[in-house]
């Protein structure tokens, strides 16, 4: 069943727990805060965020898979990260400097998302402190993931990486391409093949 006939609800359920775990938010704040989120559905290609456009927007993922891809300058399609049910997802560097982005974020499958207008995170962050801290640890995480795959990239192997990947994101396993995961790995195809065949022998 889709949220959008209970676009209220759904917020209260899916995004509400979500921001509760980065700060307590009087339930004042939050009703000021549900009401300036809208409901958005997207089919497989379908963008929140398009390579080139000025990101102007933040999505709370409720159902579906989306997909941070990156064009390299050779136009091969570069995987930077995923988005599951929980997640927030946005093209955060552009949101930040109002410049052109360079990462797609669209969905890999059917998805439902609530989406925050980024220029309301300033009036959000006048009003209360809140805020404020909702902001800054999200920040904090994405700065954190961000250096953690860096590290991994630099350091850890591939069959260390695909390890590390496989815990990460075991619930969505089943539903990632094979193309998509070697992409985010940094491997070919043929070599996540031979890593997972390596890792079922080693069982």
């Amino acid at each position: 069943m889709s949220l959008s006939a209970d676009k209220n609800s759904g917020a209260r359920t899916y995004v509400l727990p979500v921001l509760s775990r980065l700060a307590e938010l009087p339930g004042r704040e939050w009703a000021y805060f549900e009401r300036r989120l809208s409901f958005e559905t997207l089919e497989p290609r379908q963008a929140l965020t398009r390579a080139g456009e000025v990101a102007d927007r933040v999505g709370f993922v409720v159902r579906g898979l989306i997909r941070k891809l990156h064009l390299s300058e050779r136009g091969k399609r570069v995987v930077r990260g995923f988005g599951g049910p929980g997640s927030v997802v946005g093209a955060y560097a552009s949101l930040l400097t109002g410049e052109p982005s360079h990462l797609s974020v669209e969905a890999i499958e059917p998805s439902e998302l609530f989406v925050l207008p980024w220029a309301e995170l300033e009036t959000l962050y006048a009003r209360h402190v809140c805020w404020q801290i909702v902001g800054r640890r999200l920040a904090e995480v994405n700065l954190v993931e961000r250096e953690q795959r860096a590290h991994e990239l630099l350091t850890a192997s591939a069959s260390e990486r695909y390890r590390r990947f496989c815990d990460a994101h075991r619930e969505l396993l089943p539903r990632l391409r094979d193309r998509d995961i070697a992409s985010y790995l940094g491997i070919t195809p043929v070599s996540l093949s031979r890593l997972r065949a390596r890792s079922r022998r080693g069982r």
